[in-house]
């Protein structure tokens, strides 16, 4: 079970690479951006990424707790209005596993165990405590209506704000200068989960993290993802072949 694990954890998370645009821009320096004192939501959701089809080609990421530490590679492919594509490598190359990913749907294709893991939104949130609506807010985005919150203030460059879905509390701490997440919490009970990001860049108007790391999700000490090369304005189209004569096992 560990590695299903394992397996359930990056299908949640890994898709925090979406927040970056380009890996190998320039970085961002104090003197491009200006410091208001209050800042418009609706300013920090046109950053948002979610809406914009992409292939993120490479992705380094590192897992450390629960008794595991372990070292893959990503590439993840993203379809409107909310399909992912994700194929896991290890270092070598080998492709050890393939996910397809909706709010709804996961469908996992482990390469290792020629096994077909199938679940849904259900079974995830009902056994981890997490609602896979939340994938927004794991990239950075906001996922809150616009009318809702119409300006937050500044306080020592940073907003701070908070909104109630179903039974989560997501709080965001926003950078006044760069209209992005510095770092967003997600309350449920007694399963809180942070995400932090850091190392932004610039390109145009769009200002994004090249770093992401999770905090205490299934009783993991961290996670860690750096990404290297993202490309924009790619086919939207995503297919995904279940493996043949693969066994199925339901994420339960």
């Amino acid at each position: 079970m560990r590695k299903e694990k394992v397996i359930i954890f990056l299908v949640l998370i890994i898709a925090a690479a979406c927040s970056v645009k380009r890996a190998n821009l320039s970085s961002l320096g104090d003197s491009d951006l200006k410091k208001p004192e209050l800042i418009m939501v609706s300013d920090v959701v046109e950053l948002n990424f979610t809406t914009q089809p992409f292939f993120i080609q490479r992705a380094d990421i590192n897992i450390v707790g629960d008794g595991i530490s372990q070292k893959v590679n990503a590439t993840i492919k993203f379809a409107q209005p909310d399909s992912f594509l994700i194929s896991l490598r290890a270092f070598l190359g080998i492709e050890v596993a393939r996910i397809f990913l909706t709010r709804d749907t996961i469908l996992v294709n482990d390469r290792i165990n020629s096994t077909l893991y199938f679940g849904s939104n259900q079974n995830l949130s009902a056994k981890y405590g997490f609602d896979l609506m939340f994938f927004p807010v794991l990239l950075g985005d906001l996922i809150t209506g616009v009318q809702a919150l119409q300006g937050v203030n500044c306080n020592d460059g940073k907003a701070v704000f908070r909104e109630i879905r179903k039974n989560y509390i997501v709080n965001y701490f926003i950078d006044c200068e760069t209209k992005k997440c510095k770092e967003v919490t997600v309350e449920s009970g007694s399963n809180n989960i942070s995400v932090e990001f850091g190392n932004f860049g610039k390109d145009g108007k769009m200002v994004f993290p090249r770093y992401v790391k999770i905090n205490n999700f299934a009783n993991f000490a961290f996670f860690e993802m750096a990404i290297e090369r993202v490309e924009f304005g790619v086919s939207s189209s995503i297919e995904f072949i279940p493996g043949r004569n693969f066994d199925r096992v339901e994420l339960k």
